[in-house]
């Protein structure tokens, strides 16, 4: 989905490594297009709040966006970076979404809001970038008894482990998407280090990944 792009960018930490992170955005701002100075960022807090693309910095975790609003972007290093992008661009939205946000549904949140502007469930195309999967997301009971057992696999600890990307994508389902125009990257951050950042498997000292979502003024 060339419309939906998912993009790595290296963050890093103080004194030396402030030098890498400028580097790499200014990589990344060349490489996609996005003006100095952007793309919009929110402060995510892993909830349902979903906010338009002239909201930045706000406590939200996506934007609603319109034809030719700026760059949006979200971070993530395990959870997962969710676009959706009605037929013809004529709307989209862009979410971050971790366990809670699957719990409390920021996907068909996201649905909801661009119903709102008149697009309908069955317009949508939805793509999942990569995100932990079961094969490296063991969770406790509490987690696991808010999720249906259908995305509960089992896992080398004894313990339930949660299918993000099947979860959010049966919401999606749920809120009226077309099954099959969802997309669901195939990747596990925690699985590969040599491309991806991961919370989990390095103890929050980690990167983070920018997904960036802007559609083109219509004629």
């Amino acid at each position: 989905m060339s419309d939906l792009p998912f993009v790595s960018f290296v963050g890093a930490g103080p004194g030396e490594a402030d030098l890498i992170t400028l580097k790499g955005l200014r990589r990344l701002r060349d490489a996609a297009g996005v003006p100095d100075g952007g793309p919009t960022m929110l402060h995510q807090v892993h909830g349902r709040t979903i906010v338009g693309a002239n909201e930045g910095g706000r406590d939200a975790d996506g934007f609603v966006i319109a034809p030719g609003d700026p760059w949006v972007g979200v971070s993530a290093a395990d959870c997962a970076p969710v676009a959706l992008v009605a037929e013809e661009g004529a709307a989209g939205a862009l979410v971050h979404c971790g366990w809670r946000g699957a719990r409390d549904g920021i996907g068909p949140a996201a649905v909801e809001r661009l119903g709102e502007r008149g697009i309908p469930a069955a317009r949508i195309a939805a793509a999942i970038g990569p995100c932990l999967h079961a094969c490296c997301f063991p969770i406790g009971p509490e987690v696991a008894a808010e999720f249906d057992p259908a995305f509960l696999k089992p896992h080398p600890t004894g313990q339930p482990s949660l299918d993000l990307p099947g979860a959010i994508a049966a919401a999606l389902v749920l809120a009226g998407v077309p099954e099959e125009r969802i997309e669901i990257a195939p990747e596990c951050t925690a699985c590969d280090p040599s491309r991806f950042f991961s919370h989990r498997r390095d103890r929050g000292l980690t990167g983070r990944h920018w997904a960036l979502l802007r559609l083109a003024p219509r004629p």
